[in-house]
């Protein structure tokens, strides 16, 4: 027994030692392995646009305190420049409008990019019709917004402009009223969904 015990004590001493030895040794660095196969594409969208925290996002706010009695024609503008021919441009008038003096009357405020209105998808622009309210003078604050495509890269010139409602003449309007009015003007990508 004794001498199962001294070739068991010997085993672990052996064992102890050259498990040090074999962590203690290192010989030279080994040749490269093989290149892996390459993985399956995930679904995941395109990191250049959608990652929102890394992005450099591209927008401006233009703000305005001055009014308008303008009953037609471009109220205020705002100048953006446009990086890539395949966004889109979210833009949005936030201020006061009022319609004065007048029955079955309507006024339309609508945003022009370039001098012309949105047709992709369609116009971006909101109206206040008035009836039975001849000596009302109600200043409202309104936002209009609307996501415009195909406009080309470059400078744009965004522009809140007011005129006649479609069917009706030219009313008493008016915008801009104690407050501080702004354009906002985006860029975005294109919608996955058009």
């Amino acid at each position: 027994m004794a001498t199962t015990t001294i070739w068991y004590l010997l085993g672990i001493l052996f064992f102890v030692l050259f498990k040090r030895s074999s962590q203690q040794c290192v010989g030279p660095e080994g040749l490269p392995g093989p290149e892996g196969d390459e993985g399956s594409q995930g679904s995941g969208t395109d990191g250049t646009w959608y990652d929102v925290m890394n992005a450099n996002r591209n927008w401006r706010q233009c703000t305005f305190t001055s009014a308008s009695g303008s009953d037609s024609g471009t109220i205020y503008t705002c100048s953006f420049t446009k990086n890539s021919a395949t966004s889109s441009l979210y833009a949005a008038f936030s201020g006061t409008t009022r319609l004065h003096n007048c029955h079955g009357c309507c006024c339309r405020w609508y945003l022009t990019f370039n001098g012309a209105e949105c047709s992709s998808p369609q116009v971006i622009d909101g109206t206040v019709y008035m009836a039975y309210y001849n000596a009302a003078d109600l200043h409202r604050h309104r936002t209009i917004s609307g996501v415009c495509d195909n406009i080309a890269a470059g400078s744009v010139t965004v522009a809140l402009n007011v005129g006649a409602c479609s069917g009706y003449g030219t009313y008493d309007c008016y915008t801009g009223w104690n407050a501080v009015s702004r354009i906002i003007v985006e860029e975005l990508p294109a919608s996955p969904y058009s």
